[in-house]
């Protein structure tokens, strides 16, 4: 009953435990040894008895009430009686060559992903850094191959920076594929161009043609890519990009027009944020003061109620209705002089049907966005990444 339970304890069930030492008072050690008829030859898999010696290796394991466990494992070698090879009797649950369990390496990655730095890993668990830092990504790389599934019907892509180019001085970019059926990253990949995405490990996923909606920011790269790979997929634009387009222009004509000198030089000035709110969330004295500047600057008046028509046009229910107020506002752009205006008229005629995909399906960026934000906690955390298979092993774990 007491070796069964021992048995249990280890998940090591081909070996029987003989004796339990206390080598020091922070030190215990267990003695085993594996117990089979015969053992099969890994060269020529041949069922051999012949022993040829035996010799004694001590494998660590996990701690025991923070008390370093260390198994010393008789370990008998045979001869091959066929290929006359000499070799040692396999333990299962330890691999070939190493001096530590399974379950002492993925006792390493629980601890890794809990503690805040790999220093204070190694402190706990008595081992040396080299070992915590294999351990670990070997381990992630292991829970990384069971997220072998197809495609889900409805995914998210965007993109988030990696590093800086020590060269170029760039940054480089990271793109994320986040699976909205099963809440979690499905894949990250280094580069955001057409290119680097054809050529990652994405394109090896099985099941392309399952992907019925895809969600993207306003990339004419993503769409190309999205358009290639996944041939029954409806691309949505995020709205939140949509908006942002209006925004960004918007508060380029304010900073023009702080410039003017009725305007205080003041960095504390509440204009960029009562411009860049939505009017029905305005109070009536915030409300009064931005209508008296737009009357005073007409060019930011007029884009200011552009950008609140396509506010209006996403709280608008029906694909229909919405087709009709779309089609309104850029006629209307359209009998503009204003060279910000017609840029924000072209946009949004390009993206028209993606822009309106979203009053069929519904479906923002906004998990993407949440597990973007996640990367970049990951980075700051760890101080950057120079390795991006470490990085990502790292975010698919953390983001499953």
């Amino acid at each position: 009953m007491l070796e069964s339970q021992i048995n249990k304890l280890f998940s090591l069930p081909e070996l029987k435990f003989t004796n339990k030492r206390n080598l020091t008072n922070h030190i215990i050690q267990f003695d085993a040894y594996k117990f089979s008829k015969f053992e099969v030859c890994p060269k020529c898999a041949t069922k051999t008895t012949k022993i040829h010696d035996q010799v004694y290796v001590h494998i660590k394991d996990v701690p025991i009430r923070d008390k370093i466990v260390y198994l010393r494992i008789r370990k008998r070698r045979f001869r091959c009686q066929n290929c006359n090879a000499v070799f040692r009797e396999p333990v299962p649950g330890i691999r070939k060559g190493f001096r530590s369990t399974q379950r002492f390496r993925s006792h390493i990655r629980w601890c890794a992903s809990n503690f805040t730095d790999l220093k204070r890993v190694t402190t706990k668990l008595r081992c040396s850094s080299w070992l915590v830092y294999k351990a670990f990504y070997e381990q992630l790389s292991l829970e990384a191959k069971k997220m072998n599934y197809e495609w889900p019907k409805t995914i998210g892509i965007d993109e988030h920076s990696f590093i800086r180019n020590t060269k170029t001085h760039y940054k480089e970019f990271a793109t994320v594929f986040v699976d909205f059926n099963n809440n979690r990253v499905r894949e990250v990949t280094l580069g955001r161009s057409f290119d680097s995405l054809m050529s990652s490990r994405a394109i090896d996923i099985k099941g392309r043609e399952n992907v019925k909606n895809v969600v993207i920011d306003m990339s004419s790269t993503y769409q190309k890519f999205v358009k290639s790979h996944f041939p029954n997929a409806k691309i949505t634009s995020d709205k939140f990009h949509v908006i942002k387009l209006f925004n960004h222009a918007l508060n380029k004509i304010r900073i023009e027009t702080m410039k003017h000198p009725i305007f205080l030089k003041s960095k504390t000035s509440p204009m960029r944020r009562l411009y860049l709110t939505r009017d029905d969330r305005l109070s009536f004295s915030q409300r009064s003061i931005v209508k008296h500047i737009n009357g005073l600057f007409p060019e930011l008046e007029e884009i200011y109620k552009f950008k609140e028509r396509m506010l209006s046009i996403y709280n608008i229910r029906g694909f229909k209705r919405a087709k009709k107020a779309l089609t309104k506002l850029t006629d209307e752009m359209a009998h503009s002089g204003r060279k910000a205006v017609q840029s924000l008229r072209r946009t949004l005629v390009k993206w028209r049907i993606e822009i309106l995909n979203y009053f069929k399906t519904g479906i923002t960026n906004a998990k993407t966005e949440g597990y973007n934000r996640k990367a970049k906690l990951i980075q700051r955390k760890a101080y950057g990444y120079r390795n991006f298979e470490n990085y990502r092993l790292r975010l698919l774990y953390d983001c499953r």
